[in-house]
């Protein structure tokens, strides 16, 4: 069985993400949404496999999985050890400028949807 860790950007995602459900949603909702996001990713270390391999679904070499779980993609990679969890980004965020620094302006309109709030 493999250990889960977590990059700092992807416990600040986390924490960003709780923050603003809060506000959105109420921290009730919050709590929910954490804990199935916290579930799917622990299960990561019984089936590190179970996630897509994102070098097959874009046209940059990476070795980046994900798995999408409460409308969030969680990119993780797999390491000898661990499952080192990179990013949690909302479907709305552009993973594209996150993870590589190519930008297809989703991050645009999620900001404004922020900013509306």
């Amino acid at each position: 069985m493999l250990k889960v860790d977590y990059s700092p950007q992807a416990l600040e995602d986390l924490k960003l993400l709780q923050e603003y459900i809060e506000v959105d949603q109420g921290e009730s909702v919050a709590k929910k949404i954490l804990t199935k996001i916290t579930s799917d990713i622990r299960r990561l270390e019984m089936f590190p496999s179970s996630g897509v391999d994102l070098g097959k679904v874009i046209d940059i070499p990476t070795d980046y999985r994900y798995l999408f779980s409460a409308k969030n993609y969680v990119f993780y990679r797999l390491e000898p050890e661990r499952v080192l969890i990179i990013r949690v980004l909302n479907e709305k965020r552009d993973f594209m400028q996150h993870l590589f620094g190519i930008s297809s302006n989703l991050d645009e309109e999620y900001n404004d949807d922020l900013n509306n709030k």
